[in-house]
């Protein structure tokens, strides 16, 4: 199951995913870091699943959509 699966599913169950929290370095009034790996795989979890996402973060970092290398 992908994340986005997992989230799509949860909605259908009525998890309430301001309650959740992935980040690793969540501050004490639960605010996500939005930078670490969790915060990332979490992004793009709720992005796949066309979700957004209820939960604050400190700071929004765009999704890594990968790299291309130039060839020669």
């Amino acid at each position: 199951m992908s994340k986005g699966e997992i989230i799509l599913q949860g909605t259908r169950l009525q998890v309430d995913y301001a309650q959740t929290v992935s980040c690793y370095v969540a501050s004490p009034e639960g605010l996500a870091c939005g930078e670490c790996d969790a915060c990332h795989l979490r992004q793009e979890g709720f992005a796949e699943a066309g979700v957004p996402d209820p939960r604050r973060f400190i700071k929004l970092v765009s999704l890594w959509r990968g790299c291309t290398f130039a060839t020669q």
